[in-house]
């Protein structure tokens, strides 16, 4: 989507000034099909308010929606990435720059939270203000095997993918930079600056985010967490994230403590759970199999004009989006071997992230992939800022591993011989979201 950039050559966002010219790509070749795989956009956290409250001296502030719900900043950063996405689309010849012809060759599937459906609803309006494609998913509240590996049936609302993955990487006590960060964040939530402990003017009982401890509990708030400290300090650096990303006033992000360099390196410790958690190879295959496998089996259908059973979507779209998670992403990542620098982060997934899958055919009918990821800047997020070719998204594209020697570009055969060889079979989940 916004990753059609390559027929842009856009530049990474922390690059001087991103030039809009036109690259040729890859030479000679036409765009038959793109998959793109969406984090859903700015959502509060999924923890209740007296449980956010039980691990800081100071209330959390007030969103206006549920927990886990997507907010009207957030869907509107979404519509504007949808924007932008069609007219990359139309930049690169897949779609016309306006109207509703190219609407039916459009297919969305999003996860069955609120945040989810209502993510992929502001892309397709982003996409075609006047005629948005329907957004497809499962009743609300089961559980897609498609963006969580296990058993398909009920899950538990607005809660992050429940995956059956380990956790031992998790769970091991921070070491070196994670340690400061974690003392960091914990300083926050007891109210003071990052920088510097301090006694709050009331403080409650708090379970501490131990530095030492593997894992750390909450008992005497009526909670009993078996995370470990790396993943709940990176889930609290999350939230300030969310609170950044949403245009909150700066009084209200951290309770006043915290500015956009604090921001991103909290989030460092985020990016080093996300590693452990979901990138690591033996929790990938466990969570990323599934949709992989059906990724790759959507870009079949395209490739050879047939309808693949483990598609996603008709044989006649040219637009598939799936709207997960940021779990969802990290995973794929992982068992692909990607990885990019955006926006100064590393292997950062922030709300509405896109990772996308381009299949290209060449004038002699060979079938290219090529992978990027895109992004919005914390700053447009924060400012809500307008995405135009001057003032791109973040974007990358991407390297492969078992390309047969190519880097940014993947012949097909090698493609989806190396998702064979990554993919668990004994994960993948026949039916497929039509």
């Amino acid at each position: 989507m916004a990753v059609l950039l390559s027929s842009f050559s856009i530049a990474m966002a922390q690059a001087p000034k991103p030039s809009p010219k036109k690259n040729a790509g890859i030479e000679g070749a036409k765009l038959k099909l793109v998959v793109v795989l969406s984090r859903h956009g700015v959502r509060p956290p999924t923890w209740t308010q007296t449980r956010l409250d039980a691990y800081s001296a100071l209330p959390w502030p007030k969103w206006d929606v549920d927990p886990g719900f997507l907010t009207t900043h957030g869907y509107d950063l979404l519509k504007k990435f949808g924007s932008y996405d069609r007219m990359s689309l139309a930049n690169a010849g897949l779609f016309a720059a306006k109207g509703c012809t190219d609407a039916a060759g459009t297919y969305i599937w999003a996860d069955t939270d609120e945040r989810t459906m209502e993510s992929g609803r502001a892309l397709a309006a982003g996409l075609f203000p006047e005629c948005p494609p329907a957004v497809h998913s499962l009743a609300a509240g089961q559980r897609d095997p498609l963006f969580h590996p296990g058993k398909q049936g009920k899950k538990q609302t607005n809660s992050e993918p429940a995956v059956t993955v380990t956790e031992t990487a998790v769970q091991q006590p921070p070491q070196g930079k994670q340690n400061e960060i974690l003392t960091e964040i914990q300083h926050v939530l007891m109210g003071c600056s990052p920088e510097k402990s301090c006694i709050p003017a009331h403080v409650p009982e708090i379970p501490l985010l131990n530095v030492s401890a593997p894992t750390i509990g909450a008992k005497s708030s009526g909670f009993e967490d078996s995370h470990g400290s790396l993943s709940l300090a990176s889930s609290f650096a999350e939230d300030f994230l969310l609170e950044y990303t949403e245009g909150m006033p700066i009084s209200e992000v951290g309770w006043g403590k915290l500015d956009e360099p604090h921001i991103r390196r909290f989030m460092e410790l985020h990016t080093e759970n996300s590693e452990s958690s979901h990138r690591a190879q033996s929790n990938a295959r466990a969570e990323a199999s599934n949709i992989l496998f059906h990724i790759a089996h959507t870009l079949k259908q395209g490739a050879e004009d047939n309808s693949d059973e483990g598609a996603v979507g008709p044989k006649e779209s040219k637009l598939v989006i799936l709207v997960g998670h940021d779990s969802n992403i990290s995973a794929v990542a992982g068992l692909l071997g990607l990885h990019w620098t955006l926006d100064g982060r590393r292997d950062d997934t922030p709300p509405g992230t896109e990772l996308t899958f381009e299949l290209w055919v060449s004038p002699r009918g060979t079938n290219v992939v090529r992978v990027s990821v895109s992004m919005q800047t914390l700053d447009q997020m924060r400012e809500k800022q307008e995405l135009t070719p001057a003032s791109p998204p973040a974007h990358q594209v991407l390297t492969m591993e078992g390309c047969g020697g190519e880097s940014e570009q993947c012949r097909w055969e090698n493609f989806i011989r190396h998702v064979d060889a990554v993919i668990d079979q004994n994960s993948v989940v026949a039916a497929r979201p039509m």
